[in-house]
């Protein structure tokens, strides 16, 4: 996936600045957890691009919290490469299956909990499952719950906060059928896909139908997927925020969500200047010159 994406990463400095590389990303100090928040894209292939490049450029091992599904089987990303352990729905220590290996957690309050309680660094995708199988008009749209639990969670334990913008996964496929759609599809594969559906656990205990309904749209990929970016954006320092004071808390949900929609307007304008943003020349160079394409100038996303 990262060759045919050749993913670029950008950071944000304590002044404000976008930089090249993940220089400028926070690590945690004495002993404070740090909180990943980001938006989700197509199908969900992108918590694998960010702990890879958190992990080989910062040493920061982040923990996925993935959906239920993960831990059932399902073969939803990237590949494991080391072996971690990794808690139940009781916040019990299970056995590493496929996903767990890579280092994810199941998304439940408690895993949560435990995490920023014990000090490590999570990376949490606020939108879910409605944001990985969006529709077809829906690339890039942020659809967050209302609640601010990850937020109160996160100064409760006085958390860094970074959000993270994300595109390219919806521009390298078609959506053909919305996931909606399926489940009135016609001879009973409608039928099928409605049970199937029902039978899956959700992520969120308080979601609705049209919150979490865990039915992939009907996808084609294309010939050449597009040039994935990610901004972390400025960091949000929870240790004055009052983990039981309702409107600091959701002051602090929505400025986290408005830097984050920031981060991806910036880049959806920015990569229009990238000479190699969906072009086969991108891995014809980095195939002949060994090294990641050239991308936008940094004034692009400091505008």
């Amino acid at each position: 996936l990262r060759t045919l994406t050749s993913p670029v990463f950008f950071s944000t400095g304590e002044d404000g600045k976008r930089r090249a590389g993940l220089g400028h990303v926070p690590k945690k100090i004495n002993d404070k957890p740090i909180l990943f928040v980001a938006n989700h894209q197509l199908l969900g292939l992108d918590l694998g691009l960010i702990i890879a490049e958190l992990t080989e450029n910062r040493n920061i091992n982040a923990r996925g919290l993935a959906h239920p599904i993960i831990f059932q089987g399902g073969n939803f990303g990237p590949s494991p490469e080391r072996q971690v352990q990794s808690f139940n729905r009781d916040g019990r220590i299970s056995e590493p299956g496929t996903f767990q290996t890579f280092g994810a957690v199941m998304v439940t309050p408690r895993n949560f909990y435990r995490l920023m309680e014990t000090g490590q660094t999570g990376l949490l995708f606020p939108g879910g499952v409605r944001e990985v199988f969006h529709g077809k008009d829906e690339a890039y749209e942020l659809f967050w719950p209302e609640k601010v639990d990850f937020v109160r969670t996160a100064a409760r334990f006085n958390a860094t906060i970074v959000p993270i913008s994300a595109i390219g996964a919806a521009d390298s496929a078609n959506i053909l059928i919305d996931a909606p759609d399926i489940l009135n599809l016609p001879f009973g594969l409608g039928e099928r896909a409605a049970n199937s559906t029902r039978n899956t656990i959700a992520a969120r205990y308080d979601a609705n139908e049209n919150e979490e309904l865990f039915q992939p749209p009907l996808v084609v990929p294309k010939l050449l997927p597009s040039r994935h970016y990610f901004v972390f954006g400025e960091a949000f320092d929870t240790t004055y925020i009052g983990h039981k004071d309702k409107e600091q808390c959701a002051k602090l949900y929505s400025d986290v969500k408005t830097e984050l929609r920031r981060g991806l307007d910036d880049l959806l304008v920015a990569r229009e200047k990238d000479p190699f943003k969906d072009t086969a020349g991108r891995l014809i160079y980095e195939r002949v010159y060994g090294k990641s394409a050239p991308s936008f100038p940094i004034d692009e996303l400091n505008k």
